[in-house]
């Protein structure tokens, strides 16, 4: 663990309760408005600028300690693109492009346009599913090429939007444009890339998860039914204990894969975490009774975004395939080694 993801996480808890409430999130979600004292501290304390290196003006942090920040952020809910900006930050640095002062929506797509390395204009753009394209500055797809892949880097304010939203509420527009401006640039490697971003939306999610288990605790203690709580009848235990036992499994695997980062223990993470989040969201409802639908309770807040979140860079299946796919070639003498070993190196 980094010496400074103490540091880190006070940080970003004590921002996150100096600038973040109910009404926030609501306002985001009917796209009025994005918590801009939030973006500006978070900003201003260079955790957008998280997985940057020290030498191009970020912090340099691991993505362990970057994980821990998204974890705390979908605790809290807290709505725009973080996540993307990080990642993209990231993205634009490695690419031995400018870092980017503003927010940022980041996109991936495996058929990517084909368009020349040395292409300045993209015709007939289009692109869809685009998080937060009218609160950021700059849109950037990460297009397949190869083993590779090419960043295309274009002005927010040149697409014209078609809005949309998730399962969240959250934007999730479609772009196109006649003639779009456009920076291309290279990265090595569109997996890593892509498994960076799938890990933190993975720790997202996670932080999600533990949220509503938290609750679920608190309000399982609180509410009374037949004259006594609800958290003392045996079935609502029952169901409490599998979801922590949920929780638990998909923490280590989810701390494992953003300490490790290979392709394995992505993989295995982000499938962990799907089966946690449909756990996540059937017994916090359950627990909760219809209280838990209501749009002015925080739980849905959290389950909604699960639903948004669990399918980010990366469906279940995709991830399952991929997992599934390392050990489809071992045989019965080497098959529990790889499961033992995570079969999860490299």
């Amino acid at each position: 663990m980094s010496e400074n993801r103490s540091f880190f996480r006070d940080t970003v808890e004590r921002i996150l309760a100096d600038t973040l409430d109910k009404a926030d999130i609501d306002a985001a979600e009917e796209r009025r408005l994005l918590p801009a004292a939030l973006h500006d501290a978070l900003t201003e304390n260079g955790i957008t600028l998280m997985l940057v290196p020290e030498d191009q003006g970020g912090i340099g942090a691991t993505l362990g300690d970057t994980a821990e920040m998204l974890r705390l952020i979908g605790d809290a809910a807290a709505p725009g693109p973080i996540l993307e900006t990080i990642v993209g930050q990231r993205l634009l640095a490695d690419a031995g492009l400018e870092v980017s002062p503003g927010l940022l929506s980041l996109v991936f797509v495996e058929d990517g346009p084909q368009l020349p390395r040395d292409a300045t204009q993209w015709q007939q753009a289009a692109a869809y599913d685009v998080p937060w394209a009218q609160a950021v500055e700059q849109i950037i797809i990460v297009a397949r090429d190869g083993e590779g892949g090419r960043l295309i880097v274009s002005q927010a304010a040149d697409w014209t939007v078609g809005p949309g939203a998730d399962a969240a509420g959250e934007p999730r527009d479609t772009l196109t444009a006649t003639s779009l401006p456009v920076t291309i640039a290279l990265l090595p490697d569109y997996d890593a890339a892509l498994q960076m971003a799938a890990t933190l939306r993975g720790a997202q999610i996670l932080g999600a998860i533990q949220w509503a288990l938290r609750r679920s605790v608190e309000h399982a203690g609180e509410r009374k039914q037949f004259g006594r709580e609800i958290g003392k009848f045996q079935a609502v235990q029952q169901m409490l204990a599998e979801l922590a036992g949920h929780v638990l499994a998909s923490s280590a695997i989810t701390e494992a894969a953003a300490e490790g980062q290979t392709s394995g223990l992505v993989a295995a993470a982000r499938s962990r975490l799907g089966d946690a989040a449909d756990a996540a969201i059937t017994i916090s409802h359950q627990v909760h009774g219809a209280i838990g639908f209501s749009l002015e309770y925080a739980l849905n807040a959290r389950t909604r975004r699960l639903m948004a979140w669990r399918d980010d860079y990366g469906s279940v299946l995709y991830w399952r395939r991929a997992l599934g796919t390392r050990f489809n070639t071992l045989d019965r003498e080497t098959f529990w080694f790889g499961v033992s070993d995570a079969g999860l190196a490299a």
